[in-house]
């Protein structure tokens, strides 16, 4: 009876080591599993990183791309704006030499036609006399 005991409890023993040695491989399975997942996951996170970075470099240098365009631009408006603030200082000037010019003409104008009313005048005098 102690023999079978014995036998029986050596065969517990071994069923208890298989069982053991099957959980241990398991969880060992397991750990592999996740454990791969986990690099999987990793690596996605890692390339979309990469594809992130990239992408904001090249926003950044797309971005001092049109910096460097709207310096160029700023600066050729400056000029334009110079010029255009010239041009109406030369408008003006025009505009002054214009009225004057104009009110001279007229003067002008008001003076031949008092010296033609006058000579007419005159004329009829003298056609008077003779």
């Amino acid at each position: 009876m102690l023999d079978e005991m014995a036998t029986q409890l050596n065969q517990v023993k071994s069923d208890h080591k298989e069982a053991l040695s099957d959980l241990k491989l398991q969880h060992e399975k397991e750990v592999l599993s996740v454990r791969a997942r986990y690099e999987k996951e990793l690596r996605v996170l890692h390339e979309e990183k990469n594809r992130s970075e990239e992408e904001i470099r090249q926003q950044l240098r797309e971005e001092k791309g049109r910096t460097k365009e709207l310096e160029g631009l700023q600066q050729q408006v400056e000029e334009l704006q110079a010029q255009v603030q010239a041009m109406e200082g030369t408008k003006g000037w025009f505009e002054r030499r214009l009225k004057e010019t104009e009110e001279n003409l007229e003067k002008n104008a008001l003076q031949h036609q008092e010296d033609i009313q006058r000579l007419q005048e005159e004329h009829t005098r003298q056609l008077e006399v003779h």
